[in-house]
């Protein structure tokens, strides 16, 4: 599986054209248990790269559910009624994940820490949690017990986990770092999570290539211009088979398992990266119906690509896409 998503986010570099400048700057790391890659095109160099992965890291320590010392940990640790100091950056994206899990009616639950670790995908053996541990593991969420005001957080007994929203909300830092540096056109990449910075040079928009959810290749392009994120959420990207059952990793809040929501694969732009990287999720979540009532209700100037199980694609939004011929 990691040498498929090795090759997935290799083709998926490739596929974005050239940008402002003739001989860019990329820098690559590790963190949030993927590739994060920074290219820089215009208005900066190494040392501006390496500027923004150290910024990356630094959001990982405050936001990871897994990294020891991290807000997250400490927040999971704490009693239901305790009032636990943040940085602003966890609190803000605590809201965020809140207000969003609101206006999705529940489809994005970033309580889900305790149901998420029954599910282990990167065990050589994985295996399908027990009915009565994830009912119990359910009684540990709910978005509404969750309180935070200024930068003191309450968990209510809740366990948080911000892996639906945390790679966006980190790009969004990063792209900040950015500009505070003078970068005036780049690409930053986290694992597939694409924001952009800057027009290209010849003013043509970036071009980037959508997965297919069903093997090797492209479903197809998205063009977008200027300060826009691109995330996606498939049941591709990470999944194990059991007696014949694909069980995918992105859970249904409802309960506890795979969402089973006809979708494939969902990939969203927006404005920002965790506005994107959190309804790529809950849109995949609440499927076809809801999403749409979702956008147009809630985030009308958001677009989204929505692949069904059986292969057809419908578009949700002002989106510039064109399928990938036999796709």
């Amino acid at each position: 599986m990691k040498k498929r998503l090795a090759a997935v986010l290799t083709l998926l570099l490739a596929a974005l054209l050239c940008g402002c400048a003739a001989q860019p700057v990329s820098s690559q790391s590790f963190a949030l248990d993927t590739v994060v890659t920074i290219t820089i095109y215009a208005g900066g160099g190494e040392a501006e790269a390496q500027a923004a992965l150290a910024r990356v890291d630094e959001c990982e320590a405050l936001l990871s559910a897994h990294r020891q010392g991290s807000d997250i940990v400490f927040l999971n640790g704490a009693d239901a009624d305790e009032n636990v100091l943040v940085s602003p950056l966890t609190a803000d994206v605590l809201r965020a994940g809140l207000e969003i899990g609101e206006k999705t009616g529940g489809a994005l639950d970033i309580t889900l820490y305790a149901v998420s670790q029954l599910w282990d995908y990167k065990s050589e053996n994985p295996q399908v949690p027990d009915e009565a541990a994830v009912r119990a593991a359910l009684e540990k969420s709910g978005r509404g017990r969750v309180c935070v005001e200024g930068n003191s957080v309450c968990t209510g007994g809740t366990q948080l986990d911000l892996g639906a929203i945390a790679k966006g909300a980190v790009g969004d830092e990063v792209i900040a770092c950015l500009k505070e540096q003078g970068v005036i056109c780049a690409l930053v990449n986290l694992g597939g999570n694409i924001l952009t910075l800057g027009e290209k040079a010849d003013g043509s928009p970036w071009t980037i290539a959508v997965a297919s959810p069903f093997g090797e290749g492209y479903a197809g392009r998205i063009e977008v211009g200027d300060g826009k994120a691109v995330a996606t959420s498939s049941g591709a990207q990470r999944y194990f088979e059991k007696d014949g059952v694909v069980y995918h990793h992105i859970l249904d809040p409802e309960t506890g398992y795979p969402a089973r929501s006809g979708l494939a694969l969902v990939t969203v732009i927006a404005d920002d990266g965790l506005t994107a990287d959190a309804l790529s999720t809950a849109l995949f979540v609440a499927g076809e119906a809801q999403a749409a009532r979702i956008l147009e209700e809630q985030y009308p100037k958001v677009g989204a690509v929505l692949i069904r199980d059986d292969g057809s694609i419908r578009i949700l939004g002002d989106v510039c896409f064109t399928e990938e011929a036999g796709a």
